[in-house]
């Protein structure tokens, strides 16, 4: 049995840290471009190679934070996918269902990063997605897959319904794109789900920037919990238990890759070791406080250890309940002064 199974695409990433001078940013039609010199050749200040992709960041992250975490994905036998299977296994992430296929290469990204901020460059291979058999699990942490990702659908409801397993969307670019219709039935059965304000937009309509809104208009299409994430503004949590704010965690910040990932897999880690909604709600930044001070998205990922002294250390750094509308204005004040 299992605490955790992620399931998502791997991928190769290489990161490309540039200088401050050799790329500007500016605000274009509302939003932030980076204008380079076009055909010159510019030095990269550090380069990195890493393996990443939201459902491994999700696996490692689990299994550093005390959790059996087994991790379900296609790669190819290359030198991509034997890096990812190496990866996984010295993290103590199981290996049984990543299926190994030769006829598409493995996935890789380069990731662009400056002044703490980056952009990605993507590449996805086709994928068969079929489920494996998978034994019975705690929690399934579901999240980017490339074209076809709906085939699995099927039968992971059956696994979801016949084991009563809980469980973490996240869901990737392709998913995002196919809408909410695409994956009823996995919202039907989602325990936690995870975006951040823009994906949410997308998803439910113009709303404008109201995390409250946006929540219960998610809500309505079948999730029982959402936490919705908002930059450097901090982020929320909506379930039964109420709805909380916590800002950004305090700490500087070197490259933001996977820090997404991270905060979601330090909320789910707390739900799964007994923790309230609101407790989670501690968990997620911190570890996505961590990530984000280091290069590539699993580098900075908390151990559990590593957890329990950031909770004892920062006790003031709390979620804070939104009850009425004294408590939206004092949120509403402390999100807007932080930058984006």
């Amino acid at each position: 049995m299992f605490d955790i199974i992620s399931i998502g695409d791997p991928t190769i990433d290489t990161f490309l840290i540039m200088h401050d001078h050799d790329i500007e940013l500016k605000d274009i039609g509302g939003k932030k471009k980076a204008v380079i010199s076009w055909g010159d050749k510019l030095p990269v200040g550090e380069f990195y190679r890493t393996v990443a992709g939201n459902a491994a960041n999700n696996a490692v992250g689990s299994a550093r934070l005390g959790l059996n975490a087994a991790y379900y994905c296609v790669v190819a036998h290359d030198s991509g996918g034997r890096e990812i299977v190496h990866k996984m296994e010295k993290e103590n992430v199981s290996t049984r269902y990543i299926v190994k296929n030769d006829k598409h290469p493995t996935n890789a990204s380069t990731v662009l990063s400056f002044q703490g901020e980056r952009t990605i460059f993507v590449y996805h291979e086709h994928r068969h997605y079929k489920l494996p058999n998978f034994v019975h699990a705690s929690w399934v942490y579901l999240t980017s897959m490339g074209v076809g990702f709906e085939k699995i659908y099927p039968d992971l409801c059956r696994y979801l319904d016949h084991y009563q397993v809980k469980l973490g969307f996240n869901p990737g670019t392709f998913q995002l794109r196919a809408g909410p219709a695409a994956n009823r039935e996995i919202l039907k059965r989602t325990d936690l789900l995870s975006l951040n304000v823009e994906e949410a937009q997308d998803w439910v309509g113009n709303l404008g920037r109201d995390p409250e809104a946006l929540c219960r208009q998610l809500v309505k299409l079948g999730p029982k919990a959402v936490t919705l994430t908002d930059g450097r503004k901090g982020a929320y949590s909506f379930s039964s238990e109420g709805f909380y704010y916590i800002p950004e965690y305090p700490g500087p910040r070197l490259e933001a890759t996977g820090a997404g990932d991270a905060f979601t897999t330090g909320y789910i880690a707390a739900l799964i070791h007994g923790q309230p909604h609101r407790e989670a709600l501690r968990w997620g930044p911190m570890n996505a406080g961590s990530v984000v001070q280091m290069v590539g998205p699993q580098a900075g990922l908390l151990t559990k250890q590593q957890m329990q002294a950031q909770l004892k250390k920062l006790k003031k750094f709390v979620a804070t309940p939104i009850v009425d509308e004294k408590s939206r204005e004092r949120v509403r004040k402390l999100a807007s002064a932080k930058k984006d």
